[in-house]
């Protein structure tokens, strides 16, 4: 059913896919990983990655959030936003992106970059990206489950095309 899906909102051959997850905690901050790589070199991003074959959204979700901060998550959370992304090199990805919730606890060291807890009322002051600013009230929407069409453009701005509301079949 999830290729199905994908295969649906797929753009191009050179989408990827990929998650990332917005973890918070009971202090209402945010976990944030400044990149020391492109995409989104220097700025503050969810942490996530890519999946990986026979792996599911939430499986990768879990693995990658476990290698990048040594954090665990179990079942606390939830399938907020899939974007289909069109763009420049390294901005081509069907991405799942989750809300995930965790006591607040010391991170590892990531070779990703460094991470950040950022209080939830500082984001949009804090170095984020474009495109995330423009997605993070989705993700702390109580409404459900939403899917975005994105397009970047060869300066690597985004802009989202439309967004739809998805049932809650992929939560």
């Amino acid at each position: 059913m999830l290729t199905s899906f994908v295969e649906e909102i797929k753009r191009n051959n050179n989408q990827r896919l990929a998650v990332i997850s917005y973890i918070v905690n009971e202090y209402d901050e945010v976990l944030f990983l400044k990149r020391n790589k492109e995409p989104f070199k220097d700025k503050l991003v969810p942490p996530g990655g890519k999946i990986e074959k026979n792996e599911t959204p939430s499986q990768t979700m879990k693995r990658e959030i476990f290698e990048e901060t040594g954090l665990k998550i179990t079942n606390n959370y939830v399938l907020k936003v899939i974007t289909t992304e069109i763009g420049p090199a390294n901005y081509n990805w069907i991405l799942f992106i989750y809300k995930a919730f965790v006591k607040k606890q010391p991170v590892i060291h990531s070779s990703e970059g460094e991470l950040f807890w950022v209080k939830k009322e500082n984001l949009y002051f804090s170095n984020l990206s474009e495109i995330d600013k423009k997605i993070l009230p989705y993700v702390f929407d109580k409404r459900g489950l939403f899917l975005m069409y994105i397009d970047y453009d060869d300066k690597k701005e985004a802009e989202i095309l439309e967004i739809k509301t998805l049932s809650s079949f992929f939560q």
